[in-house]
């Protein structure tokens, strides 16, 4: 049985020498018929340049093989036998076998991060490996000056395509690198935004975790006094302890999520437009699971820059997808209007669904309250999204947010202090 690291070597190998022999096909014959400049090696080396750990050796070899045997099978069709397209096609055998060779103690042995040096090393490659073949092939007319010049140029041209092919590549490496990263941050964005939702609902429940504490002891305290309560006092004790205990966790777990949420460069700053670029892509996401289209549009803008990005991408998140989730419509339609002036930021979130009922508008921003539910499963939303929108903006950035809503459109206006905004 194969290891697995020679059939991966093997089957490397392989597909890199059949994209050499396919664009081996690609050729001028010069100084003889038998003597042909492709673009096989174009490929190779710049292969063998870009990627790192790869096959070089094995790769010029199997490709001077599969070259060998194409040519001598494509001419045994035009006007000679297979023998003799064979034995005149062996010199390109070898060419690939000096490139390989030399390339090899290039990369091995030689290369730095040069450009100079790597052209330099190309062009030597390619005019050796030429030089080599043509010395099988015409002896000493290899000598010539017509045959020195013409591999010398053929070096210079096949050089210059692979640094461009080199150059190109790099640059599209570059550009699914840089969207990559940004795909990452964006959703690492997105994720501490939601962590920070938690913490924030966390923090309002400590005053319920206290109060209840101290409604326990309270109960201990009146029911010790009483004989005949001596054992509910007991179990009293025992609750208030336990959550005493709780409490404590409680409070290391959310000290752990304030600690990690805590970034050693400060707080990340953005313009309020970023936000929303950074929240269009999964909104749109969520739309597509719910099988709807949406339609995002953002007017005017602002280039005011915030220190509160997560506790605003938590706003808007919430916001977004409260919008995506309500609609019964197949086509979601989204508008934020951003309007600065000298003291505060103003924000309005408007789509057109069915609307909110009259009776519910005053509950919404209520904990618990939500008239999103799934009729499949029965599911009832959370009811804390639009509590935590609220906390988020009168709280924790001194503003004011406000809802009207009428079938076809709700409308959430958000006005948010600079003063505030800028830490």
């Amino acid at each position: 049985m194969k290891s697995p690291k020679y059939f991966d070597l093997f089957l490397h190998t392989l597909f890199y020498s059949l994209i050499t022999v396919a664009a081996a096909q690609f050729y001028i014959n010069i100084f003889s018929p038998e003597f042909s400049v492709s673009l096989g090696i174009v490929f190779l080396a710049s292969f063998a340049m870009l990627a790192p750990d790869f096959p070089v050796l094995p790769v010029s070899a199997l490709s001077g093989v599969l070259v060998l045997f194409s040519r001598a099978f494509l001419g045994s069709f035009r006007e000679s036998s297979f023998n003799i397209s064979f034995s005149l096609a062996v010199p390109e055998l070898f060419f690939y076998l000096f490139y390989g060779v030399f390339l090899t103690v290039y990369i091995v042995k030689i290369r730095k991060s040069s450009v100079l040096m790597d052209t330099a090393a190309l062009l030597f490659c390619d005019y050796a490996a030429n030089f080599g073949e043509l010395m099988l092939r015409l002896n000493i007319n290899a000598f010539s000056l017509s045959s020195q010049s013409g591999i010398l140029m053929t070096a210079m041209f096949r050089t210059a395509l692979i640094l461009i092919f080199m150059t190109v590549f790099r640059r599209y490496h570059l550009v699914l690198l840089k969207k990559e990263q940004q795909d990452y941050y964006r959703n690492l964005s997105l994720l501490t935004a939601r962590l920070q939702e938690e913490v924030i609902w966390m923090e309002k429940n400590t005053s319920l975790v206290e109060s209840t504490m101290h409604s326990a002891y309270q109960l201990f305290e009146r029911l010790r006094s009483d004989s005949s309560t001596k054992d509910a006092a007991k179990d009293a004790l025992i609750i208030a302890n336990d959550i005493h205990e709780i409490k404590k966790e409680y409070y290391l777990i959310l000290r752990g999520l304030s600690d990690a949420l805590q970034t050693e460069d400060g707080p990340l700053r953005l313009e309020f437009g970023e936000l929303f670029s950074l929240l269009r892509s999964p909104v749109e996401q969520i739309a597509s699971a719910a099988h709807k289209t949406l339609s995002f549009e953002v007017k005017g803008r602002s280039s005011f820059r915030t220190g509160h990005v997560y506790e605003l991408l938590s706003v808007f998140r919430n916001l977004f997808t409260n919008a995506v989730e309500a609609s019964k419509n197949d086509q979601v339609f989204i508008q934020v209007t951003l309007e600065e002036t000298a003291d505060e930021i103003l924000c309005t979130v408007t789509d057109h669904g069915q609307g909110i009922p009259p009776d519910a508008l005053s509950q919404i921003f209520d904990a618990g309250f939500s008239t999103k539910i799934n009729y499949e499963t029965g599911e009832i939303s959370r009811g804390l999204g639009l509590n935590i929108v609220k906390g988020i903006v009168e709280e924790n950035l001194g503003g004011r947010i406000h809802a009207d809503s009428r079938p076809g459109n709700t409308c959430f206006s958000i006005r948010l202090p600079k003063e505030t905004l800028e830490g």
